[in-house]
């Protein structure tokens, strides 16, 4: 009830009353009271701004104490690191840990080395056991390995890959073999019947000296009939030192990184 009053109290308030009321409230002393009023407020501000700057120059010291203390605490952990790892150093124990790492992993390897041998052999051992068993068909008494063609005390594989002249014959070395030498005009037409209209790599190239060609077998290159189409070799913009055939059977110089079709040719096995 008394805070509905006072709002009331509000609501009839006006500035024109103001200083009716003033002089209606004025007594004998009020002077001296608000002289004395306005003394002890200007006293508590004042001791107020003290103890706000006693707590400011605390806080100040304080935070320097602060990061003085982390300062020292980061020196000191830095000077225990360092300690420890000179301590390290020192000693050999990571040496050891590390020797009984490397012998751990050589058993391990030579365990799964050994491992794999075995499976290996008892694979081989298998597969052995198995082609034994097979039928031996007639063909098995063929001179060539299987896929190679036969012809005049020869065998010949013909390619269904492509590689450059340096790769194909070392292919054809990996199986006991090398690029075709064409000694004959016989072997020259048969070899122009199986490449079907196709250009194949063969033994013969100048690498070491232009113009000077030499088969990989060692065979004499000036004794032996040449079947090179018309105009070649003419190591046309330079760098063709690699023999080829054309789609005609007729023999073309190239450059040996390009890739082709080859042939590989190795002596055929006795009856």
């Amino acid at each position: 009830m008394s805070g509905e009053q006072a709002y009331g109290d509000l609501d009839n308030f006006s500035i024109d009353n103001e200083p009716k009321q003033k002089q209606t409230r004025q007594i004998p002393g009020s002077r001296w009271k608000s002289i004395f009023s306005g003394k002890v407020l200007m006293f508590l501000i004042f001791i107020l701004l003290s103890v706000f700057l006693i707590l400011l120059v605390t806080g100040v010291i304080k935070s320097s104490e602060t990061n003085q203390t982390v300062e020292e605490f980061q020196s000191q952990i830095q000077m225990q690191v360092s300690h420890a790892l000179n301590n390290v150093s020192e000693k050999s124990d990571l040496e050891e840990i590390g020797l009984r790492i490397q012998e751990h992993v050589a058993q391990m390897g030579a365990r799964v080395l050994e491992e794999l041998s075995k499976n290996i052999t008892d694979l081989m051992n298998t597969i052995s056991r198995k082609l034994e068993s097979l039928p031996r068909p007639e063909c098995r008494n063929s001179p060539c390995p299987d896929s190679w063609i036969p012809f005049n005390g020869s065998c010949y594989l013909f390619s269904a890959m492509k590689a450059s002249w340096s790769a194909s014959q070392r292919y054809c070395s990996i199986r006991q073999s090398h690029l075709l030498v064409i000694n004959t005009i016989e072997e020259q037409h048969f070899v122009t019947m199986e490449i079907k209209s196709k250009e194949f790599w063969f033994g013969l190239n100048d690498h070491s000296t232009e113009g000077k060609w030499e088969w990989v077998d060692g065979t004499d290159y000036k004794t032996t009939t040449k079947f090179w189409a018309a105009g070649e070799p003419n190591n046309a913009n330079s760098g063709e030192d690699c023999a080829q055939t054309d789609a005609s059977g007729r023999w073309n110089d190239n450059h040996c990184s390009k890739n082709l079709f080859f042939i590989c040719e190795q002596e055929a096995r006795s009856a």
